[in-house]
């Protein structure tokens, strides 16, 4: 249906955001106050019951409002009991029908926003929350029972959720890393969602200003038309194994440029391009006489690749002396150990602490009048490059759930005379070991950039000396042109053949590219990590308990960095043990894929000690605590891993004792309050 947008003025009025496709004249005058009228004090969510109320009164509802966050979903729910004039209206059928829909299941009737739903017509709808929750507010939404749902940009995707209103409180969103400004295609997405199918001859989009709302691009955004479609394709172990099953390397080198990703690359391209790319190459090689490269390409390949090999090195090389300092560090810093931080203040370490950010140690100020807060010792986390200088002094601590013998030695210890700094900080042989992937990543570059053909060739100074004048000209448009052509089909090609070197060198891809017999069972596990996983059946690392199959499975599904703090002493043995065994394995493989360029991610304990107590029977709420996290977030991290035990449900023939345990695995994780 089409869509309207409109503008929502503090005062509660509703005005057109556009005239002939520029901002109307009142929301301009608005915009040009230096400091115009907002709906809520900074730091306090806007009135959502006086929103909703406005909408209501203009037969705008349902209506689906856009939030930054979970939290301000779940905020905006509280927002809404004030400014509620609509408590006589008769909500019978929606508490018939949540009644239905919550029978027989208990986790849903005791939901802490089950009033707001009963009382307010109003739900919170965000990826933190269990999928059965999300499933019952998207049924009553669609079936009309809903005023209103707050969600944040996922439901933009994907999910059949009516609105005859949606609404805007900023214009940006949050990439994972950062907030970043609307696209068209993204905001388009959202308004997709306005104007219910047989019902609604318009849908409106309102815009209501506030401190992260930039009205004017909204306003820009409404007359752009969504960006081209862009590949999201990605190259990854299993699409090559399976790709070598049934065809050989030139033949997946024309599937690629035969793919959407390299076609939407070249429908763009203008009329004649060939041509002018071998013109310009011509042009190019003619500054080259003499030169060992084949043609323009290879020059253009060789002189970037040459740049990069000296940038990855030299990068390399700074998180060398980086990892280094900080291993130095962290085995000098011992419970006792007292040190500077970067203030020349003395603290003294008290234990180890293991967060997102890494090792660090929990310390306590060394002072005069050390203090405890509540009966607990006062401490703060340090990673160890807030360490500015180790003391050459440990201190006898006594237990640490005795905070009073604690604080009186602080309290000693400020009084005397600060020991000397260390000068040397040396490092063990456990430390040597970490540092050996990036050690060997550098001589392996270093050599690359050796062997590579530029050193013997007499063009070597023109083409990676200062480059200038003419030549610089016609080899940046040459580079111009062939990116154009030939770019997203040459990163594709050139990924495959990483993963299939790096499969030919672990004996999962035979030297005639063909798979080996291992390859083709591996080709079955279509995962996230599917060499990892590979590597750990081909070593036995994984066990054949299911529940503690599922916990070994479990961290190769976590997506998500989070901030969890596990507590190891509370880990059942066996997990440690099996835990342990499978990290020790995996190791080898993980440093040559490092060394190979791949990024590999660390395999954490909490998803594993997460998915052991729910596998074994620890109630819901339990597990919460120990996982540290939103249901939500809980409830994928149970599918995912069932998703996975899937895949290895696969290699019956290979591996029946593990296929096995996978399927009864499966069965005692999917239970509720994951599945309904």
């Amino acid at each position: 249906v089409p869509l309207f947008p409109l503008f929502f003025r503090p005062s509660g009025k509703l005005l057109p955001l556009l005239s002939r496709k520029e901002i109307e004249k009142k929301v301009e005058a608005y915009l040009r106050i230096s400091a115009p009228p907002q709906l809520a004090r900074p730091g306090q969510p806007p009135p959502f019951g006086e929103i909703i109320r406005v909408l209501r009164k203009y037969d705008l509802l349902p209506a689906i409002f856009f939030l930054k966050s979970r939290a301000d979903c779940d905020a905006a729910l509280e927002a809404c009991i004030n400014g509620r004039d609509n408590q006589k209206a008769n909500r019978t059928p929606l508490n018939q029908r949540i009644n239905e829909l919550v029978r027989g299941h208990p986790r849903m009737a005791g939901h802490k926003q089950l009033w707001h739903l009963r009382n307010l017509s109003v739900a919170a709808h965000h990826s933190g929350q269990l999928p059965a929750w999300k499933l019952l507010c998207e049924r009553l939404m669609t079936e009309g029972l809903l005023e209103a749902v707050f969600a944040t940009s996922t439901v933009a995707a994907g999910v059949n959720f009516p609105a005859r209103t949606v609404v805007f409180l900023n214009s940006d969103r949050y990439n994972g890393r950062e907030f970043v400004p609307l696209n068209a295609t993204e905001f388009h997405q959202m308004t997709g969602r306005a104007g219910r199918r047989g019902k609604d001859h318009i849908g409106f989009a309102l815009i209501v200003p506030g401190k992260f709302m930039d009205v004017r691009l909204i306003a820009n955004l409404c007359q752009m038309p969504p960006e081209d479609i862009i590949s999201q394709v990605k190259t990854d172990f299993s699409m090559v194994l399976n790709l070598l099953l049934s065809h050989n390397p030139e033949q997946i080198k024309e599937i690629f440029q035969r793919s959407f990703a390299t076609y939407s690359n070249l429908v763009t391209q203008e009329p004649g391009l060939d041509e002018k790319i071998k013109k310009a190459g011509r042009k190019l090689m003619a500054f080259l006489p003499g030169a060992l490269c084949e043609g323009p390409e290879v020059v253009l390949d060789l002189m970037r690749k040459r740049t990069a090999l000296i940038r990855e090195i030299a990068n390399l090389n700074h998180r060398l002396k980086v990892l280094e300092s900080r291993l130095s560090k962290l085995r000098y810093l011992v419970p006792g150990r007292l040190f500077l931080d970067r203030r020349d203040r003395a603290y003294c370490v008290i234990k180890y602490q293991l967060r997102r950010e890494g090792q660090g140690v929990l310390a306590c100020r060394v002072k005069q009048k050390a203090r405890r807060r509540a009966g607990r010792l006062r401490m703060r986390w340090f990673e160890p490059r807030k360490v500015s200088k180790i003391l050459d002094r440990v201190l006898d601590l006594p237990p640490v759930d005795d905070t009073y013998s604690v604080v009186k030695l602080m309290t000693r210890a400020a009084r005397e005379e600060l020991p000397p700094v260390l000068e040397e900080l040396t490092i063990g042989e456990k430390e040597v070991s970490e540092l050996t992937p990036l050690k060997d990543r550098i001589a392996l570059l270093e050599q690359e950039l050796g062997n590579l053909i530029c050193n013997k060739c007499c063009q070597f100074k023109r083409c990676h000396g200062k480059i200038r004048g003419a030549f610089r000209q016609v080899r940046d448009e040459f580079a111009l042109m062939w990116d154009t052509a030939n770019a997203v089909r040459m990163r594709l090609w050139n990924d495959f053949v990483k993963h299939l070197e790096c499969l030919k060198a672990e004996g999962f891809v035979s030297e005639e590219n063909k798979p080996t017999p291992d390859g083709i069972w591996a080709s079955q596990l279509r995962l996230d990590r599917p060499l990892l996983i590979a590597e750990g059946l081909r070593r036995g690392l994984f066990p054949p308990e299911p529940a503690l199959l599922a916990a070994l499975v479990a961290p190769f599904v976590s997506e998500r960095e989070m901030d969890v703090k596990l507590d190891v002493s509370a880990v059942p043995k066996r997990l440690i043990d099996g835990y342990q065994r499978m990290k020790e394995g995996l190791a080898p493989l993980m440093d040559r894929m490092a060394v190979r360029g791949f990024e590999v991610k660390p395999i954490n304990l909490w998803p594993a000690a997460t998915i052991y107590a729910w596998a074994n029977g620890q109630p819901w709420d339990r597990v919460l605590e120990i996982a540290g996290m939103a249901e939500g977030d809980l409830a994928m991290l149970v599918t995912r891993t069932a998703d996975n035990l899937r895949q290895m449900t696969s290699l019956k023939r290979t591996h029946p004792g593990i296929a096995q345990s996978s399927a009864e695995a499966i069965d005692i994780i999917l239970r509720e309050p994951v599945v309904m």
